[in-house]
Parts: structure tokens; C-alpha cells; sequence
């Protein structure tokens, strides 16, 4: 039986606990208004499965080529966020920020419980309760955690990290009380179950428990198996969920050993990736939303890495806390961190959500070995000072624009930053910006579809028909065909006098987007301009029909009318036209000269 240390603080622990998680609120108190960006958009303004949250059969299978796809306990959360607010950003912040309190509040658990462990306690027990605040606060209030908890689609890393410590919380619960424990041990089960629905990094969790046994509890492995071979039968069955979702819709080859990236220069480039969180977990700057998906290869920082790992061994048999924790801070980051291509970025704070919960826990454990309780005050002077970093960092999440502008800066060659700059601005009115960062786009990857889609479209809105046409030629050749492509180029084509091409494209429009009422009006333009009058006439009914509100649809079918000698029909349409456009001379000039026609 373990023998019992009391915590000074232990009366005060609500109290600390509650004024903590305050400090934690007030550091994200800014993300709350902060928009959707990047994945967030599509995630959450094209998931349909989010409306209808009690249709479990479609919210537990994603669209795929999503950030949930293949996650549907993330999608399910999504589903809560969007009860709260709908599309409005707020509630999906509150929920990521309310996970990270839970995780936060788990961690404490997680570090006394494991400071009460036989071969730590007479070491640590007598304040074990003050380390694991002070392992929680730092951890909470890093501005590294912004990756994950500003960020709305961190969604699934943050859910990942919830049920990690779940799990791991509650299988400590269940060893306290050996005999009864079995509920203990059920919850941890059903938790790494629902991490594995959550995200894939939840594959290290059953191996990661297991690695804890054998170091603090069991004494070895085959301890550990004895005494517990049923618990650890149900962790390994959950792998069988996350092959579930691996095989359930997916995210396009964004992971995997078929993402069309190569394997070794992947894993090469995680070495200099393993070195930018460790210098970014001690000093967090500069903060970069999106890295990239360049490859780099540092012989010097894989040197680095391999000699890390061998200390790690080493402190397996002559330090096994530090040895543990090393392992397992090597674990948690394995799953994107190591020979598994992640195409869409090689470098990610968010990685650095869980394996900072180990780094923190193995400083903060040193600097109380090495010079006591006094070394707890400094970390509540880091965690403030992180809470105020955290509350900076959080305001260039304030709209699109900064935290693009604010990408950029930092990561100058990054494409795909200058490409969502130049569509966040383009969203803000600063069409001639736009058209800058999309250029430099092109310059950094010549074969940007995006870029050169963007800057056809904004060329042919500029009236630069012409120049325009050379980017749509150069899109459609990079694939891109999609139905407002196709709508964009005919309109470019029918303005420069070749009615015929930009025929063609508005039907291929028209066939990828049938319910478009702006497409069934440039359909009726081209009807025009090839002489198809009556064809015409009905192309801008269509039009109207998909939307009565169309003035432009009004006033053009006006014309087409007029020129069918229908000149009442045509005077109803005008007069709706200016309805709907009270300030539109031409529309006006038309009533008025119709009204006195007909009026002979």
C-alpha cells in the first residue's frame, strides 16, 4: 500500500485550481473573436453532417477531403460547436478551449498520481500536489498551445490529447484501487477508443500505458502484462477503430506513405522539425501558423536527434523518470514526427500539443530535484509570463489577413501563405494586393493551380480580359475545371469577342453547377450574342427561376424580349428590374420609353 504524503495545499487546491483555469480563460479570452481560417472554412461551412446532428449514420461519416474526414468523434464535436453558434466562430473556440481546461485539469491528476508512485514519493510526494499545478499552468498558458486551441481545426489534435489523458488518468484511478478498478479500466478503454475515432496520433496511447506500467507501477513488462493482460487486450482492440476510420472516407492522401512524398527525406526533415519545438517549448518565437510543406534536410540537427534518443536510453537504466519521459515524449510526437509522411505540412506546432505536457513535466521535476520548492515559484512566473505571451499571440488570429501577413513575414517562401494572403485580402476589397501576393505565389511554385485560377479571375474583374485568358489556359492545364472556373473563363472569353469558346465553357459550367442562376444568366449573354434570341429568352427565365431577385437577369431578358417585339413582357421585366435596382438609369430610361410606346 502506498504510503501518504499530505499536500500543504491540499485545502487550498479548489481554490488554486479555479484561479488557474480563470487565468487560462482570460489568456484565450481574444480567440473568441477570432474568424475561421484555412481548414475551418471547409470543415465547417461545407460539412452538411453538421446540421443535422442527430442523422449519426452521415455525422459519423464525414464528407471526405475534409480535416474530419475519417474522424468522426471530431466531426461529432463540430456537431456541439455548431448547436452553440451555427457558423458563427465563437462556439467552435469555446469548445476547444473548454477541452483544454479538461486536459489541463487532467494533467494535474495525471503528474500527483504518478508523484504517489512508490519509486517517486518519498522523492516528490510531500508537494506533489503544487508540482502538478505548476506542470498544468505552464503547460496551459503556453503561446505554443495556440496551434491547437486558437486554431478551430485543432479540433482533433486537442481531442486527441483529452482522451490520451483520460486514458491514461483513468487507468491510474483503476491501479490505485486494484481490486475494484474494473470501471476505472472500462472508462480507459471506451476514452482510447473514442482518441482513435478523434485522431490518428491516438495510435501510440495503448503502447504509451503500457511503457508507464512497466516503469512506475508493474516494475516490468511482464508484471505489468500479468497483472493487467485483459485491460491491455481492450487498448490494443481500439487500434481496430482507428483502422475503421483509416479505411472510412479520408482526407486525399494529406498522410500516409502514399501522400506523394518521399519517406526518407520526410523523416530527415522531422529531425530539424524536433529542434524547432524544443527551441519553440523554451522560448515560443517566432510562432508560425503555417510552416509549409518544404522538405529540409539537416545533417547536423539528425546528429542532434540520434544523440537525444541515445540519451533517452541512457537515462532508461541510470535515470528511468527522465528515461521514461523521454520515451515517451519521443512517442507522442512518432506518428507525424518520424517516417510517416504528413504531405500537407512537414513542420506543425499543433504536433507539440501532448509532448509539451512531458517536456514541461521532466523540467519541472528537474528544477525541484535540483534546488526544492523554491523553484515552483519561477514556474508560476513562466506560466504568467506564458499567459501573456499566449494573450499576444492570440491577436494575430484577429481575421484572416493578420495571420496570413503575419505567416508571410515569418515565412517569406512560403506558396501556399502568399496564396491565402492574397485571398484574404481580395475577401477585404484590396483586389491590387491580392494580385501581388498571388504573382509571388507563382514566382515561389510556378505550378500553383490556385494562384493562377485567383489571378485569372481577378484579371478578367479588372477588365484585363486579355491577360486574364493566358491564367485560365495556364489553370485549366493544372486540372482545375470546377464550375465557377469554367463560369469565370467563359465570361473573360465572351468579353473579348469569342462567343463560341466562351459557349463552351458556360455549358461545361452549366453541367457542373446546374442550379447556378449567375451561369444560366451567361448562358442567356452568349444565346445573345450568337443571334439565339428565343433560346436566350429562356436561358434568363431559367435564371430567374433559380433566383426571382436577379435584376440583371431582369433587365437583360427585357432586352432579349424587346428584340422579340414582346414589348409589355419586356416593359414587366424592366419595371422589376428597377425594383430591385431603384438607382439604375438604364432600367429607368427603358420603363419610360416602353410606358410611352405602348401608350399610343
Amino acid at each position: 500500500m502506498n504510503r501518504t504524503v499530505t499536500s500543504p495545499l491540499g485545502h487550498r487546491r479548489g481554490f488554486v485550481l479555479t484561479l488557474g483555469g480563470l487565468l487560462v480563460v482570460a489568456a484565450w479570452a481574444g480567440s473568441f473573436g477570432g474568424p475561421f481560417v484555412f481548414d475551418d472554412i471547409a470543415a465547417v461551412r461545407e460539412n452538411l453532417t453538421l446540421r443535422d446532428w442527430w442523422k449519426f449514420s452521415e455525422l459519423l461519416a464525414p464528407p471526405a477531403g475534409l480535416s474530419v474526414s475519417g474522424r468522426p468523434v471530431a466531426n461529432a464535436s463540430l456537431a456541439v460547436s455548431y448547436a452553440l453558434s451555427g457558423e458563427q466562430p465563437w462556439g467552435y473556440h469555446a469548445v476547444n478551449l473548454a477541452l483544454h481546461l479538461a486536459t489541463a485539469g487532467l494533467l494535474v491528476g495525471v503528474v500527483r498520481r504518478t508523484l504517489r508512485q512508490p519509486r517517486l514519493l518519498e522523492k516528490f510526494g510531500a508537494a506533489g500536489d503544487e508540482i502538478a499545478l505548476a506542470v498544468a499552468a505552464v503547460w496551459s498558458l503556453h503561446p505554443l498551445q495556440t496551434a491547437t486551441v486558437t486554431y478551430v481545426m485543432q479540433r482533433t489534435e486537442g481531442l486527441a490529447g483529452f482522451f490520451a489523458m483520460t486514458t491514461l488518468y483513468c487507468f491510474l484511478r483503476g491501479v490505485e484501487i486494484e481490486r475494484g478498478g474494473r470501471g476505472w479500466r472500462v472508462c480507459a478503454i471506451v476514452a482510447c477508443a473514442l482518441g482513435m475515432g478523434s485522431k490518428e496520433v491516438m495510435v501510440v496511447v495503448p503502447m504509451a500505458v503500457f511503457l508507464y506500467d512497466r516503469t512506475w507501477v508493474a516494475g516490468n513488462f511482464a508484471a505489468a502484462w500479468r497483472a493487467r493482460k485483459f485491460f491491455y487486450s481492450g487498448l490494443a482492440a481500439t487500434w481496430l477503430v482507428l483502422v475503421v476510420c483509416l479505411l472510412a472516407k479520408g482526407r486525399n492522401g494529406s498522410a500516409g506513405w502514399d501522400a506523394g512524398m518521399s519517406v526518407a527525406s520526410y523523416a530527415l526533415t522531422q529531425a530539424e522539425a524536433i529542434w524547432c519545438y524544443l527551441r519553440l517549448a523554451v522560448w515560443p518565437a517566432p510562432l508560425v501558423f503555417d510552416y509549409g510543406a518544404e522538405l529540409s534536410v539537416n545533417y547536423a540537427a539528425v546528429a542532434g536527434v540520434v544523440a537525444l534518443i541515445g540519451a533517452t536510453a541512457w537515462a532508461w537504466v541510470r535515470r528511468p523518470l527522465l528515461g521514461c519521459l523521454g520515451f515517451l515524449f519521443f512517442a507522442a510526437l512518432a506518428p507525424s514526427s518520424s517516417f510517416v509522411p504528413v504531405a500537407t505540412q512537414t513542420i506543425a506546432e499543433h504536433r507539440m500539443y501532448l509532448p509539451l505536457a512531458v517536456l514541461v513535466t521532466a523540467v519541472v521535476l528537474s528544477g525541484y530535484a535540483w534546488i526544492g520548492k523554491r523553484s515552483l515559484w519561477l514556474w508560476a512566473l513562466v506560466a504568467l509570463a506564458g499567459g501573456v505571451g499566449t494573450w499576444v499571440r492570440n491577436l494575430d488570429y484577429r481575421s484572416e489577413r493578420a495571420i496570413w501577413a503575419d505567416t508571410v513575414a515569418k515565412r517569406p517562401g512560403n506558396a501556399r501563405a502568399h496564396f491565402n494572403l492574397g485571398v484574404a485580402m481580395s475577401a477585404g476589397g484590396d483586389d491590387a494586393g491580392a494580385r501581388t501576393e498571388w504573382t509571388e505565389t507563382l514566382r515561389i511554385e510556378p505550378t500553383h493551380v490556385g494562384a493562377r485560377a485567383k489571378l485569372a479571375e481577378s484579371l478578367a474583374q479588372d477588365g484585363r480580359a486579355e491577360e486574364a485568358l493566358r491564367y485560365f489556359e495556364a489553370a485549366a492545364q493544372g486540372g482545375r475545371s470546377d464550375g465557377i472556373f469554367m463560369n469565370n473563363w467563359g465570361s473573360a472569353l465572351l468579353s473579348t469577342g469569342r462567343t463560341a469558346a466562351a459557349m463552351e465553357k458556360f455549358m461545361a459550367a452549366q453541367a457542373r453547377l446546374p442550379k447556378s442562376a449567375q451561369v444560366q444568366f451567361n448562358v442567356g449573354n452568349a444565346l445573345v450574342a450568337l443571334g439565339r434570341g428565343a433560346e436566350a429568352i429562356e436561358a434568363f427565365r431559367a435564371a430567374l427561376r433559380l433566383l426571382p431577385e436577379y435584376w440583371e437577369a431582369h433587365y437583360n431578358l427585357g432586352v432579349a424580349l424587346s428584340g422579340a417585339g414582346e414589348y409589355a413582357a419586356a416593359l414587366a421585366e424592366f419595371e422589376a428590374a428597377l425594383r430591385l435596382a431603384p438607382g439604375d438609369e438604364s432600367a429607368r430610361r427603358n420603363v419610360t420609353s416602353l410606358r410611352a410606346y405602348l401608350s399610343k
